[in-house]
């Protein structure tokens, strides 16, 4: 039997304006936050599923028995030997986020309205958590923190999700960012 392509046989997906749409409906939905994510709270973020990816709600910071506060970030340079983390390697999770906090001030991708983090998310007693990836800072973070998240590219989303995972891990994304620094009050 001959196959005949008609009508609904081809489609289009524009990465760029798909993640665009993904956060006016994250938005809509009232994911994306209102005010600043801090350890314990939940977050947006993007998890394998099925198929394909899911955005849900989780708890920020896994908890470890040698500490009372949440494990909240994992260095990238250590991810693949440290047994904390080497048993979660393939639990891997994009952190929704349009800035972030370094010493102090504030930081964003300039023309970016939203990007990703990368992280590892687990099953615990309470639900699913995640830590969040760091780095080495890029110039611009460097002057106020030795540390910074790890940015994804908007190219390194899939591969990091579902792919050449390790590889991502040699290339962050270190573009400069632009650096939003609160007033300090007058009165």
């Amino acid at each position: 039997m001959d196959l005949v392509w008609g009508m609904c046989a081809r489609y289009t997906y524009n990465k760029e304006e798909a993640m665009l749409r993904l956060r006016r409906k994250l938005e809509a939905y009232g994911l994306l936050p209102k005010a600043d994510i801090r350890p314990t709270d939940l977050g947006p973020v993007v998890i394998p599923e099925f198929e394909g990816a899911a955005v849900r709600e989780l708890r920020w910071g896994w908890t470890v028995p040698w500490q009372k506060q949440p494990l909240i970030n994992a260095k990238s340079e250590t991810l693949t030997t440290l047994p904390t983390f080497r048993p979660h390697l393939n639990q891997r999770c994009l952190l929704l986020a349009d800035g972030f906090y370094e010493g102090g001030a504030r930081f964003y991708q300039p023309g970016e309205p939203a990007f990703c983090l990368a992280g590892l998310w687990r099953e615990e007693a309470g639900g699913k958590r995640y830590t969040m990836l760091t780095t080495s800072p890029n110039p611009t973070v460097a002057r106020f923190h030795t540390r910074m998240p790890f940015i994804l590219k908007p190219e390194q989303y899939d591969e990091w999700l579902d792919g050449d995972w390790q590889r991502v891990l040699d290339e962050p994304d270190h573009s400069p960012l632009e650096l939003f620094q609160k007033q300090p009050e007058l009165f």
